[in-house]
């Protein structure tokens, strides 16, 4: 039989070799420092290269950055960031009965450390070592691999369908002015019911997903039994997560133009959609191109084509520079607490 083909399969395949295999994690170890230095310097080389390739067009607009602002835009990312990985972390309990297995519940900053250092692996050519850094980090954490990979791919389901609805929410931006009689109030109602239609329609969607993921693995596939009103809390959660990448895309928008950025509603639901693409199409390493092309689209009627082509690639240097703090930031607090710990155990 030949190599899975499926990153996710692969993933899991991994996971549970380094959990039967009791010297897998100890090799796992010694070689993880190599990784997270590898991953950082792989997100490095992408900015570079984003930087690079566009001074020219950045140079050309010489917006005027307005720093507060940047900084609360990206302090909002980083919040919103940090609670998808804790709701990730939270969900891993869901699979006990399904893998017959506790698994170990993550502090918030292994979670934190796990998804940084291996989300800039997701540039790499090949898809799958975004999910099989994430099944070694987590069985090095003490936690299931199976259960980290198939929880990341939930939370992918939820996020594209909640996202989803927040891009039907801010359609009347998109399709023309026979729907301008909905305003922004009524757009956020919208948004509210069809989130509620989630919470009904996802939890009978899991079996459905379930067949679906083992007629592509051709193996059991565990699935999750989440009490209902944690998924429900999930769901929202997750919507929140949508809400506040969009805020913090608009404020880096502001940050840039001022009183010239788009406004708030469209911003944020064209940065979802631009993200859903970026996630759909698998074959661009991060969503690289696809997401600023749909930004593109999406901003020129309202900010003109050339401000919406330097916001696009704007806000993926921003992006980029974030991840790549974020995990030198979490990578450097760990390895010094790693020999404060090592420096005790000596005494």
């Amino acid at each position: 039989m030949g190599a899975p083909d499926d990153p996710a399969d692969q993933a899991m395949l991994s996971g549970e070799s380094a959990r039967r295999s009791p010297a897998a994690p100890s090799w796992w170890r010694r070689l993880l420092p190599l990784v997270q230095v590898v991953a950082i310097l792989a997100g490095l080389v992408v900015l570079i290269g984003l930087v690079r390739s566009t001074s020219p067009a950045l140079r050309a607009v010489r917006p005027h950055v307005h720093w507060p602002i940047l900084l609360l835009a990206s302090a909002v990312w980083m919040a919103s960031y940090s609670q998808l990985v804790q709701l990730w972390s939270s969900s891993l309990p869901w699979w006990d009965a399904a893998l017959r297995h506790s698994p170990t519940r993550l502090s918030w900053f292994r979670a934190v450390r796990i998804f940084f250092v291996t989300n800039l692996a997701r540039y790499a050519p090949g898809g799958v070592w975004q999910f099989a850094g994430l099944a070694a980090m987590s069985t090095d954490a003490g936690a299931s691999p199976v259960a980290a990979t198939v929880a990341v791919l939930l939370q992918q389901l939820v996020l594209l369908a909640t996202g989803f609805v927040l891009i039907l929410s801010g359609a009347p931006h998109f399709l023309g002015a026979w729907t301008g009689q909905l305003d922004t109030a009524s757009q956020l109602v919208l948004g509210v019911l069809l989130t509620a239609a989630l919470i009904v329609a996802l939890p009978r969607m899991l079996p459905a997903a379930r067949r679906w993921a083992e007629r592509i693995t051709k193996r059991p596939v565990p699935l999750p039994a989440p009490p209902q009103r944690a998924f429900a809390l999930y769901v929202v959660r997750s919507a929140l997560g949508w809400a506040g990448y969009g805020l913090a895309f608009w404020l880096f928008a502001v940050s840039l133009f001022g009183d010239d950025a788009p406004h708030l509603w469209l911003a944020a639901t064209s940065y979802v959609g631009s993200y859903l693409l970026g996630l759909i199409a698998v074959f661009a390493p991060g969503g690289l191109v696809v997401r600023e092309g749909a930004l593109v689209v999406t901003l020129k009627s309202a900010i003109g084509p050339e401000r919406a082509a330097v916001l696009a690639i704007a806000s993926r240097i921003w992006l980029v520079s974030l991840e790549i703090i974020g995990a030198a930031t979490v990578v450097s607090i760990d390895a010094v607490a790693r020999r404060l710990r090592a420096s005790a155990s000596r005494r």
